[in-house]
């Protein structure tokens, strides 16, 4: 103990002796540590950490397979036919509940607001086993119509709309319209699954403030159509994942075989089952994996530039390690000193490490996607603490090993009889390995962050098919008592866009179901009557009004929109994607033609094509498009573009006053420019762009002091070899080159290196990049050029600085 404390004090005074060099390791190793931290906090709350449920192995997310359309449509969310069967029949499970998430208005508690609610089977609370820290949860009786409307709120809207009244189970609150009995609060802090509903499955993070019993009659759903429901089960015990698929597939065929009987058409129908929380997360993971690989090479990079910067300081202090060896200092505590001022110095990175990455996630939190499920689940626990400490045990270690190998296999007497001065071409071998490392690592970091700043550029890029700029959107929500049917919500938007209109400035005003870039929504198909052989085509439908191709900036490319006039058509008029008419009226021109959807009574005749765009999203190409009139159909939510002349913020006051005026419980639950949509689009790629280039940056700047450090150093210990040479006839020129051509050589052998490892990367971030190749040339071109520039810069500044010639001094010391 007594030599450990010894230790301590010297590696205190080598700190006030050299504080730059101090600074210098704990300032690097706290900001590598405290990004690795922080990303492994990450990582942690959103793929290591389990669900927050008892038992969460056992929840399943199940899903369909439709093989008519499984092209486009890999699987998809459940019909509530079939989920009904499902709960009845399926033995494999202890209990199984289907969700939905909706807007809602609520009324009654201050100021009318647009709430997310969850609607789900009152079995959810069976299936999820969620806590209640007030009341009770939903329970299956809860689901018939005849039973009074309840709710289970959460802990955020118990405290900001009723004050956090203790007796508040009971109590009566207005949603859309009904009256709603609060019957529980949920825990503070906790979250339900939200199931996409269309494309791969996933999830989304939202923050539901209440849970509502799903009521809808079945009577109201098809055997076939309407998947838009997410279903959540849980496994019994000792029934494995495999057991149930099986099982939910023959129960696959029982509902096949009702809907065939149902539609007369040839039905087919898989199930789809995955872990629960492979669901939530399975979409991010591969990025936050390479995330971790990226920051775990910045951490390389920085132990190698710390090393590097360590071994040099060491063989500058060999004379003293010589004396203390003189005095009878033994070789391991002379070892043992130099391993014991790192782990000071790590130690105290770390902590300043732990609090940079606590201040980091904040800021993570607050600026993540909602594409990023879990995120209130990321925090620095036990475990990420754990981590942090091994991690700064590991780099002090990193950095001790070189320089406590030089001294305790070097000739520490040679150097006393050298007066200090020795050879250290091993040492100079190794530092041009590290240097070699870290020039690789960030070729491959700066090449990764190059592909994605490209990919993001090229997205940036597409022509989305409308004109965002002057745009405002305005989304709302009726109360649903009030304005229960198609035709009272008409009335209502009718009453809204006449007092729109009537705003100076507004030049075109219009009603949507679905904004540009917003997702699919209300597939269904297009049939033909005339060729009823014809395969099934599948479309999104949005119902929209006059005036909205014009309020979005999207051109009519044959026939005219939408009309008020067509209010009175025998036909419900309808505009379609011109992908829509080349793939059902291929080389006719399709203005005038008719079609249908799944019910053949109501017939839709096409007035006009339009462009296809990216309607539904910037990275695919849209799906064939149908718009027909927002008062054939309004269900859910509505949004209104409106097209002005005039300031944005004005035009955003004036709706607000309009919706106000017309009905003052109409909640407004957002208003913002339609240019958001692509923000929003492109929010996910753009966060993770700016975190690889950052890295990549941060890795850059690392290497080119390790570069600079490295030659300035190789410089000083040859200075009086150099002054010869040019004492017996070498020009200054001459020297300069060859010093510089040496110091460059290791950059060289990392940037080969670097681009391997880049071109051995291309499959893993392939599924990430938009239009771009994975081994881009030009990308990985570019990275190359900038760090051999960068390089080849560092290491002539340092040549020049560090190359003091004077012959006749050095003649002199021989």
């Amino acid at each position: 103990m007594g030599e450990l404390l010894s230790d301590l004090r010297d590696t205190w005074r080598g700190v006030r002796r050299d504080p730059l060099y101090a600074a210098t390791v704990i300032g690097t190793l706290a900001l590598t540590l405290g990004a690795c931290i922080a990303v492994f906090s990450i990582v942690n709350g959103v793929l290591l950490r389990p669900l927050e449920y008892p038992d969460p192995s056992a929840l399943v997310s199940i899903r369909e397979v439709v093989p008519a359309v499984v092209d486009r449509y890999p699987t998809l969310p459940a019909n509530p036919r079939h989920f009904d069967l499902w709960r009845e029949r399926a033995a494999s499970f202890a209990s199984m509940a289907e969700t939905d998430w909706r807007t809602a208005s609520l009324t009654g508690a201050g100021d009318a607001a647009q709430i997310v609610t969850l609607r789900a089977s009152g079995t959810l609370f069976d299936v999820l086993q969620i806590p209640i820290a007030l009341g009770r949860g939903l329970a299956k009786e809860d689901e018939r119509p005849e039973r009074p409307r309840v709710a289970v709120i959460s802990d955020g809207l118990w405290r900001e709309r009723f004050g956090s009244d203790p007796g508040i189970v009971g109590r009566t609150m207005t949603l859309d319209g009904n009256p709603t009995a609060i019957v529980g609060v949920l825990p503070r802090g906790y979250a339900l699954p939200a199931l996409e509903v269309l494309g791969e499955g996933g999830s989304v993070t939202i923050g539901f403030a209440a849970v509502v019993p799903f009521r809808t009659p079945l009577d109201r759903f098809d055997w076939m159509g309407q998947f838009n429901y997410g279903v959540i089960a849980r496994l019994k015990p000792g029934v494995g994942l495999e057991q149930a698929r099986a099982e939910m597939n023959v129960l696959q065929g029982a509902v096949a075989e009702i809907a065939r009987k149902d539609s007369r058409d040839p039905v087919d129908l898989r199930a789809w089952l995955m872990p629960l929380d492979e669901t939530i997360v399975g979409r991010v993971r591969r990025g936050l994996l390479l995330l971790g690989g990226a920051i775990v090479a910045l951490l390389m990079i920085a132990c190698a530039n710390l090393a590097n910067l360590t071994l040099t300081r060491t063989i500058g202090r060999l004379r003293d390690a010589a004396v203390r060896g003189a005095l009878g200092a033994s070789r391991w505590r002379l070892v043992r000193a130099v391993v014991v001022d790192q782990l000071v110095l790590a130690a105290i990175g770390g902590a300043v490490g732990v609090a940079l990455a606590q201040a980091a996630l904040g800021l993570f939190v607050t600026t993540a996607p909602v594409s990023i499920p879990r995120v209130h689940e990321v925090a620095i626990d036990a475990r990420v603490v754990g981590v942090g400490a091994a991690l700064a045990l590991l780099a002090a270690l990193s950095v001790a090993v070189l320089p406590a190998w030089r001294v305790g296999r070097g000739d520490l007497e040679s150097v006393l009889r050298g007066g200090g001065r020795t050879s250290d071409r091993g040492a100079q071998r190794l530092r041009g390995t590290l240097l070699t490392t870290q020039v690789a690592l960030s070729v491959m970091l700066l090449a990764v962050g190059g592909l994605f700043v490209t990919s993001l550029a090229r997205l940036m890029r597409v022509d989305t098919g409308f004109a965002a700029e002057g745009a405002t959107t305005v989304e709302i929500a009726p109360v649903a008592a009030r304005y229960p049917g198609t035709s009272e919500r008409a009335a209502l938007y009718d009453r809204i866009l006449e007092r729109v209109h009537q705003t100076p400035g507004v030049s075109a005003a219009a009603w949507t179901s679905a904004l540009p870039l917003t997702g699919e929504t209300w597939v269904d198909v297009i049939l033909r009557p005339d060729r009823p052989q014809d395969t099934k085509a599948s479309a999104n439908y949005r119902f929209v009004g006059p005036e909205y191709f014009q309020a979005i900036g999207m051109p009519i490319l044959q026939g005219r929109s939408i009309e008020a006039r067509d209010r009175t058509a025998a036909t419900v008029p309808a505009v379609i994607s011109s992908r829509a008419a080349r793939t059902t009226w291929s080389g006719e021109d399709p203005v005038g033609r008719l079609f249908t959807r799944g019910d053949p009574s109501t017939r839709y005749q096409v007035v006009g094509v339009v462009a296809d765009g990216h309607v539904t999203a910037l990275e695919s190409e849209s799906p064939l498009m149908v718009y027909v009139p927002y008062w054939h159909n309004n269900e859910g939510r509505s949004v209104l573009v409106v097209r002005s002349r005039d300031d944005a913020t004005a035009v955003a006051a004036a709706v607000r006053n309009a919706v106000k005026d017309v009905d003052a419980d109409v909640a407004i639950a957002r208003i913002a420019p339609l240019g958001s949509v692509v923000d929003q689009a492109v929010e996910g790629r753009r966060y993770q762009t700016s975190l690889f280039t950052a890295f990549g940056a941060v890795a850059l700047l690392i290497a080119v002091v390790g570069i600079y450090a490295t030659t300035a150093y190789g410089v000083s210990r040859r200075r009086r070899e150099l002054n010869i040479r040019v004492a017996i006839g070498a020009r200054t020129s001459q020297v300069f080159a060859m010093v510089l051509r040496q110091s460059v050589t290791p950059v060289a052998l990392g940037l080969a290196g670097g681009l391997a490892g880049a071109v051995a990367m291309g499959g893993v971030v392939a599924s990430l990049l938009f239009d771009v190749q994975p081994r881009d040339p030009v990308v990985l071109g570019a990275v190359v050029g900038i760090v051999a520039a960068v390089g080849t810069m560092a290491a002539a500044v340092a040549t020049l600085r560090g190359l003091r010639i004077n012959p006749a001094a050095a003649l002199r010391d021989e």
